[in-house]
């Protein structure tokens, strides 16, 4: 930092923040590069990203500052440069000496004041405090933001009312969806306090972790992204599907939504109500009541702003998304000292031996493994370390027993798990969509083509048999006390027999 008499000086102080800001920006180029290298530890790219971040704050509240200074609302930036113009005094160097003796006197009381060179001040770095101060960010689920930690914002999912229940897995896949066929939240759900609840503390974690991860994106940019495509859906009509202006559930006099059936009949016969329903009709110009749909639209559409600025907020964190996947579909089939061991890897990552440093040792390394072929006689599958995994887990989970499906192309499952989770994934609904066959319940475990056709024409016929036919099930009685069926009842009286 300079000094207290150099920043006296309204000037000075201009100088002095000029070159603070072209320091600042040399070191972000520099960390920026250093940034982009192959080598970089996770945890090192952090911190520099992180320390970029900062840099780039210092930079615009310096900006600000040097505005303020340029818009000189006091006066004192005018008076000392008509001093320094000599404006009114005879010597041309009397300015010059007398700020020469201020200089002179304030390093005669301060003699020992070391001058500091704001190059070196910029570029000072401690990576022992920075380290601790990441270790201190991110929960032990994060892993120094490689995974989300979405457990907090399922919990809250899961106890939505009528909200289709999901595992966590599924849920990490499925976060983003806010369409009724995807994410499986029906419309009433939607309008109730609890789904904006859950919108606001999903969005509180992922702007959370976005500046503890990823610093350098511009969450400004992407709310303001958000709010651009809630326009546009707004104008483009498509909130229309989200319409709820007829809904049965719908008390058009007091505007309100109502989650089930049962409440909203007991609102009806209220006080309130009635109130508001004689409010309505005296107010009422037009055949079709008008109803508060002003209030409607615009929560409407802060829930719509809501949900676009979540997919925004998961497009920017889409590889932490994608790691976390494969992190908890790993975590179902590994034990606990599997687990432990590959948080040891992460550990090594992080802290150990620098890679960047000895970048010819590890070239040629890798150079050595790929030469060298792994030893795999079993053929067995390939895990998360890149090696072959152990026997008994191939054993346990059935890896070596082929399932074979002929309505997804006849490709092979390695598995049972594996063959019992494809059912409900995308190959298979494309090729149950492409047979023309509904991809229910009933179909599961039916792999051949043949069984499928003859299956879904059983069915077919099960369901017309069952369906309801008027002439045949409908009963009437005579005057007599006799039942007939509709046809026969039909007959008799247009014959005059009843």
């Amino acid at each position: 930092m300079a000094s207290s008499l150099s920043l006296s000086s309204v000037l000075e102080t201009q100088r002095y923040k000029h070159e603070l800001i072209e320091r600042l920006q040399e070191q972000t180029a520099r960390d920026l590069a250093k940034a982009q290298r192959s080598k970089l530890r996770h945890l090192d790219r952090l911190r520099i990203t992180r320390r970029i971040s900062a840099n780039i704050d210092r930079i615009q509240l310096t900006a600000k500052d040097l505005r303020d200074l340029y818009a000189d609302e006091s006066g004192a930036r005018k008076a000392e440069i008509a001093s320094i113009s000599n404006a009114g005094n005879t010597t041309d160097f009397a300015e010059f000496y007398n700020r020469l003796k201020d200089v002179k006197d304030y390093y005669r009381k301060h003699p020992e004041e070391q001058v500091e060179i704001l190059e070196l001040e910029v570029a000072k770095v401690d990576e022992d405090d920075e380290m601790e101060a990441i270790e201190n960010l991110f929960s032990g689920e994060e892993a120094r933001g490689r995974f989300l930690d979405l457990n907090g914002p399922f919990e809250v999912y899961v106890n939505l009312k009528n909200v289709k229940r999901i595992n966590y897995l599924a849920y990490i896949s499925l976060f983003d969806k806010f369409d009724e066929s995807s994410c499986g939240i029906p419309a009433v759900t939607r309008k109730s306090a609890e789904y904006k609840k859950y919108l606001l503390q999903l969005i509180e974690y992922l702007e959370g972790f976005c500046k503890r991860a990823t610093p350098l994106v511009d969450l400004g940019a992407l709310e303001e992204a958000a709010i651009q495509d809630a326009d546009n859906w707004e104008s483009s009509k498509q909130h229309e599907a989200m319409d709820t202006t007829d809904s049965d559930l719908l008390c058009k006099p007091c505007a309100k939504f109502f989650s089930n059936k049962n409440v909203f009949d007991a609102h009806l016969s209220g006080k309130k109500h009635k109130k508001a329903v004689q409010e309505f009709e005296s107010n009422s110009t037009t055949s079709q009541p008008k109803i508060k749909t002003t209030q409607i639209e615009v929560v409407k559409k802060q829930l719509k702003v809501l949900e676009l600025k979540i997919q925004k907020l998961a497009e920017s964190l889409a590889a932490q998304r994608e790691d976390t996947r494969d992190l908890v579909e790993r975590k179902q089939t590994l034990s606990a000292d599997e687990i432990e061991k590959a948080k040891a890897v992460y550990d090594e990552q992080d802290y150990g031996e620098d890679e960047e440093e000895n970048f010819s040792a590890d070239e040629e390394a890798e150079e050595e493994e790929e030469n060298t072929e792994i030893y795999n006689p079993l053929k067995l599958p390939m895990g998360w370390d890149g090696k072959p995994i152990p026997y008994w887990l191939y054993k346990l989970h059935g890896l070596g027993v082929e399932y074979p499906c002929e309505i997804c192309g006849n490709f092979i499952y390695m598995g049972r798990k594996a063959f019992d989770r494809h059912f409900q994934e995308w190959r298979h609904a494309h090729g149950m969509r492409c047979l023309g066959i509904p991809n229910t319940r009933h179909f599961q475990e039916i792999t051949r083509i043949q069984d499928a056709y003859a299956l879904h024409e059983k069915l077919s016929t099960a369901k017309k048999a069952e369906a309801f036919k008027a002439e045949a099930m409908e009963e009437f009685e005579d005057a007599e006390g006799n039942v007939f069926n509709k046809k026969t009842f039909e007959d008799l009286r247009r014959q005059g027999l009843l």
